[in-house]
């Protein structure tokens, strides 16, 4: 739900949850939806997919899923950089 539906618009998202608060076979939220909603949820979960395989674990997917989605400013660390210092370390 969050990274689909609320990742599309926060009140399409809300709507389904008033609309069908207990998702379930046959009463699933894309139905409530008309084709062009059921096509920009096919799309963002494509997008979803894309974003998990580049992913090693889910902190690691939610800190991309929000950089693609959110827009958010990227935190780089030296690591990040592969110029191979290690500031943690006391060697210095």
């Amino acid at each position: 739900m969050l990274f689909v539906y609320d990742a599309i618009d926060g009140d399409v998202g809300r709507e389904l949850r008033r609309k069908n608060p207990n998702p379930r076979f046959l009463s699933n939220h894309h139905q409530w939806l008309k084709q062009f909603g059921r096509d920009k949820v096919h799309d963002q979960i494509e997008r979803v997919i894309t974003i998990m395989k580049l992913c090693n674990n889910m902190d690691d997917f939610r800190e991309k899923f929000a950089r693609v989605f959110k827009k958010s400013p990227i935190q780089l660390t030296f690591d990040d950089l592969g110029l191979g210092w290690n500031v943690n370390s006391d060697e210095r």
